[in-house]
């Protein structure tokens, strides 16, 4: 009998691990820290309102997520819109837009040049544009273009050298980028999604592009 029970036993806590790993893992997703994502969101509603004098109205380009849920893209899109209508900023449209797998080889993930100047040119009376992606690739004309519109452009990425030239010629008249370092340990923890903001992003402007590394 003694025999039996041992490779019962076995199993048994076999199983047992095998619940415990799969509760774990399912009790870390339901915890997932949606704050510095919110945080990125309304900060940049906050800067985007001080640009435009807390007036006019935005477009934005976003990733589409009704395919592949991202709870990151959600809520830093959902905590701009919040964000920005409070500030007295109107959202003219918000492109949700989809790459095939050629165009995001060649745009690295951005939205492709069609879609962004469709995006332009079917609301002309906007003040300014909200990238959540990387600045499209465009030919020289688009620029003359944006500029003789005056339009506003506030792009949410990762860090690139082409950022900072983007600013100096103003093309881009603000950028939020992650901190190039991460917090100590010993850093308190945010109270507030501003906090959160200024604690994991910096806001970059044509005139501070020197504070920039390369």
């Amino acid at each position: 009998m003694k025999k039996k029970m041992v490779p019962l036993l076995a199993i048994l806590a076999i199983v047992g691990s095998a619940v415990m790993i799969y509760r774990t893992q399912f009790s870390t997703a339901q915890k997932f820290d949606l704050n510095p994502y919110q945080a990125l969101g309304a900060g940049v509603a906050e800067e985007t309102a001080k640009l435009l004098g807390k007036k006019g109205s935005v477009l934005v380009v976003s990733q589409d997520t009704s395919e592949f849920r991202n709870d990151a893209i959600e809520g830093q899109l959902s905590a701009f819109q919040k964000m920005i209508t409070k500030s007295g900023v109107s959202i003219a449209s918000i492109l949700n837009y989809k790459l095939k797998p050629m165009d995001r080889m060649a745009t690295g993930g951005a939205v492709t040049r069609d879609q962004f100047l469709e995006l332009l040119q079917s609301h002309p009376k906007a003040d300014a544009v909200v990238l959540f992606c990387g600045f499209p690739p465009l030919a020289a004309g688009d620029y003359e273009m944006m500029r003789q519109r005056g339009l506003k452009f506030v792009l949410v990425s990762g860090y690139s050298s082409s950022i900072k030239k983007f600013l100096e010629a103003q093309v881009i008249h603000l950028a939020v980028i992650p901190q190039f370092e991460t917090p100590p340990a010993t850093a308190k923890t945010p109270k507030t999604l501003r906090e959160w903001f200024e604690r994991d992003y910096l806001v970059i402007t044509p005139e501070t592009t020197k504070t920039l590394p390369y």
